[in-house]
């Protein structure tokens, strides 16, 4: 071997040996700067049901990357004290603030309500209920019956995808098992409420069971009132006749305000009906006799026929002849 061979095998062996420091350098820098970024999580030390209060034994602390670690977990018992579990959790699942219950709050369906939302019951039976498979924490379709103007019945979904938060008294599910309840608690919008109350009212309500991860709304579809030809020919006739009548009407007020009232004819007045008494010639009396009493009227003129005349030794027999309008008549 010559000197050209032995430097190129000895410059080899220097590189290999300076590649195996640096690796073993990086690898060192690694394990540490991992050691460095690994925190304590607070892990569940077994299986946990639903509204379980959570006890020293029932949870453990582990080492964990930081990295992996989920937000809101923690690192101590003393941050889960008497709290109590929403959901089921598996052993070594790491407790997070959304899978426990309010501190200080018993279990139940207060806990339960939704920041903002409102519980609601309605009755349900067999068929509206899905047969008891409605569990707390599904989600479901709200439907109205009611009956149109022929008595036909018609079903509408009115709400969709609305939580249950409780079927009867049970607030949290029970391993998927079917629940004999009479009432469904679902948690609704404060103006949802006024709708379902207004539905409620006016027919039978049921629930539609949704799918897991199911929360697509569905545009309702109107459906157009079936019309009669027959109905809708009465309803225009008695339209045509209610507008003609209505015409009639004003047309008979504007004669009436236009029409002129004439004064009542007055009655022509008569004359008095007068009568004059004789008793003798220098004893006349003037009577009236169209009255309901006699009203004695003053004397006659006393010289009005001289004495020794035919015609007033005529008047002179005590004759009473009537006058009219204060005229004398003598036979």
């Amino acid at each position: 071997m010559n000197g050209k061979s032995l430097l190129i095998l000895a410059v080899a062996i220097a590189i290999g040996l300076g590649a195996m420091v640096l690796t073993r350098q990086m690898l060192s820098s690694d394990r540490g700067k991992k050691e460095e970024e690994s925190r304590e999580v607070l892990v569940a030390a077994r299986d946990f049901k639903e509204e379980e209060t959570i006890k020293p034994d029932m949870v453990k602390v582990v080492r964990m990357v930081k990295s992996a670690v989920p937000p809101n977990s923690f690192a101590s018992f003393k941050d889960v004290e008497d709290r109590w579990v929403r959901t089921t959790m598996l052993e070594d699942d790491v407790l997070v603030e959304k899978k426990l219950g309010p501190k200080g709050m018993p279990p139940g369906l207060v806990a339960n309500i939704p920041k903002g939302m409102r519980a609601f019951a309605i009755d349900v039976t067999e068929q509206s209920g899905v047969s008891g498979f409605i569990l707390p924490g599904h989600r479901v379709d709200v439907v109205q019956q009611s009956t149109g103007d022929k008595n036909e019945l018609r079903a509408e979904t009115i709400l969709q995808n609305v939580l249950v938060l409780a079927a009867g008294q049970v607030f949290t599910r029970p391993e998927e098992r079917a629940v004999q309840s009479r009432t469904v608690t679902l948690a609704l919008k404060p103006e949802d409420v006024d709708i379902l109350v207004g539905a409620r009212a006016r027919g039978a309500l049921s629930l539609t069971l949704r799918g897991v991860n199911d929360h697509d709304l569905v545009a309702r579809r109107v459906l157009k009132p079936a019309i009669d030809p027959e109905h809708a020919k009465r309803l225009k006739a008695e339209e045509e006749k209610r507008l003609k009548l209505e015409q009639e009407l004003r047309q008979l007020k504007e004669e009436l305000a236009n029409r002129v009232v004439e004064p009542p004819a007055r009655k022509p007045s008569r004359a008095p009906r007068i009568a004059t008494i004789y008793r003798g010639i220098q004893n006349a009396q003037r009577i009236r006799t169209d009255l309901a009493s006699v009203a004695e009227l003053e004397p006659a003129e006393p010289a009005a026929f001289p004495e020794g005349t035919a015609r007033g030794a005529r008047v002179g027999s005590n004759l009473a002849h009537d006058f009219e309008g204060g005229s004398p008549t003598v036979p």
